[in-house]
């Protein structure tokens, strides 16, 4: 069934679930779990409707943002749930094809192979256990045959026998111990799913001379500029370094749940009425004896945080209490239209949604094609302006493109800061046009620093800060160096802090410091000039 992928979107829409049935798969084995996952994906192409409860979490949604939808509940567990699915569903499963356990790549591949013939990847010994249990469905492929004796060899294999038959539109990496997740999304587009080291250089003989890096580039190559890239990257900074250097943005989804489902159940009628809302009241002039204090959660660009550790973190009875800047991926409104209205709708005024890095997905833009970034600046835009986001977080990787960039971090830190001048204003220039009225950068960098471009001010962050007693060293570092009004936006790690840890920060503070939004922080900062 062809998708949406009108109005240059970035992630496809599917039909709407008319219903649900809810697949348990929390205590199943693994291997029980990949197959139902690869069902489900077959199941699910041509509408949504099977989902499932991998996590707590997974349950938790489905009562916030799904309970309109007629759900039923199977009560099995294990093999008889397997069992039962594949009775209900026989008419769309063409076989079984059987992974590699001597190579656990093999499971990827089995999945791309399943996507293709319309299969359901198996184990040899679940294979054995169904063909006992009476099920009949015959062999599509048994991989055991091919004899693979490294992951660069089976995956060149699929480059050059799957590639040409799996969509353009989506490209994935994924680890193969993984056994459900983001997987019945991948089977439902035919995507090509890879887990290569970028690290690794070391030529393999048994895949024709190729490294483990080489082939992921020419992976990434084969697929059209702008291309989104699920799942993850076994190397994060050398990874995005080459999906960056292909134009693909990262949309960090590995363990992201239902990506079928959700990218396929609107937000509620009532979603429009939000973006209408009266503007803010406007700020007093800043106290030239204050400290202007913000705080911006990290790891918004990440799919999978949006659903997990964010909803855990908003769940934090002191959210609200305290102004925080929460990044989130623009693309979520893409991706789960109904849990971004969700965090929309039950944000307080003290939680300011920031894009997260580096818009439209995870990017270094020192190394994103300059015919390529007019168009992902546009995307980047058009996903702020529908999550109605002013202010968004941008990354950049830099200590070793020159020598002063080099110099400059032994002084201020790492950062991973956007300062190329020209990249700055390109940034502020064409993603004011959509209404975006600041940029936050950098993480790691041990001084905050500020200037303006094209009338959009762009801070370099401070920190990043790791616990509470880290934040008020950081903090109290900072003011002995800050001028008055000082302006300090400090980058916090999301994985390891919570609201009332931060709670905890300013209620120790004095009367010298006001703490404010980001968005606030920037205003505030701008007001100045």
């Amino acid at each position: 069934m062809q998708r949406d992928w009108s109005d240059e979107r970035l992630l496809p829409h599917f039909s709407a679930p008319q219903s649900l049935e809810i697949y348990d798969l929390r205590g199943s084995s693994f291997d029980v779990q990949l197959s139902i996952a690869t069902a489900a994906g077959l199941i699910n192409r041509a509408q949504p409707r099977i989902y499932l409860v991998a996590r707590d979490d997974d349950l938790s949604w489905l009562q916030t943002c799904l309970q309109t939808h007629p759900c039923t509940y199977p009560e099995l567990r294990g093999e008889t749930m397997l069992l039962s699915l594949i009775a209900a569903y026989r008419s769309m499963i063409e076989g079984f094809v059987i992974y590699d356990p001597a190579i656990q790549d093999s499971i990827n591949i089995a999945t791309m192979l399943a996507a293709q013939r319309d299969g359901m990847v198996v184990s040899p010994s679940l294979a054995q256990y169904l063909h006992g249990q009476g099920i009949g469905l015959p062999i599509v492929r048994d991989l055991r045959s091919f004899h693979w004796k490294s992951r660069t060899q089976a995956y060149r294999w699929a480059y050059e026998q799957l590639l040409p038959s799996c969509s353009s539109m989506v490209v994935a990496g994924l680890s193969p111990t993984v056994a459900a997740s983001l997987r019945p999304l991948l089977v439902a587009e035919k995507s090509f799913i890879y887990w290569l080291d970028p690290r690794n250089i070391l030529p393999d003989c048994r895949a024709g001379g190729l490294s483990e890096a080489h082939l992921m580039y020419k992976i990434l190559r084969a697929f059209p500029p702008g291309t989104a890239h699920l799942g993850w990257l076994i190397q994060e900074g050398i990874g995005t370094t080459l999906t960056s250097l292909t134009a693909h943005p990262v949309l960090a989804s590995d363990y992201l749940s239902n990506l079928e489902i959700w990218a396929s159940v609107p937000a509620p009628s009532n979603a429009e009425q939000a973006r209408t809302q009266a503007p803010a009241a406007p700020l007093p002039s800043p106290d030239p004896h204050k400290i202007y204090l913000s705080f911006t959660m990290s790891d918004g660009d990440n799919l999978q945080y949006n659903q997990i550790r964010l909803r855990q973190l908003w769940n934090d009875p002191a959210r609200g209490s305290v102004p925080i800047g929460w990044t989130i991926s623009p693309a979520l409104v893409e991706a789960a239209p109904a849990i971004a209205h969700y965090y929309r709708e039950t944000a307080t005024e003290n939680d300011d949604l920031i894009a997260g890095p580096s818009g439209a997905g995870y990017m270094y833009s020192s190394f994103w094609p300059t015919s390529q970034l007019s168009f992902f600046l546009k995307r980047t835009g058009r996903l702020m302006r529908e999550m109605q986001l002013e202010t968004i977080e941008v990354l950049d990787i830099n200590i070793l493109q020159s020598l002063p960039l080099t110099l400059r971090a032994f002084v201020t830190g790492a950062g991973m800061a956007l300062i190329h001048r020209k990249k700055q204003y390109l940034f502020a220039e064409q993603l004011a046009s959509f209404g975006v009225k600041g940029i936050l950068s950098g993480a790691g960098q041990r001084r905050a620093s500020w200037r303006e471009v094209a009338n959009i001010p762009i801070y370099q962050n401070a920190g990043i800060v790791k616990s509470v007693e880290e934040t008020l060293a950081f903090i109290r570092a900072s003011a002995r160096t800050l001028p008055r009004p000082g302006f300090l936006n400090l980058y916090v790690l999301a994985w390891t802090m919570t609201p009332s840890d931060l709670k905890r920060v300013v209620e120790t503070l004095n009367e010298e410091y006001k703490v404010v939004t980001p968005t606030a922080l920037l205003t505030l900062l701008a007001s100045q000039d």
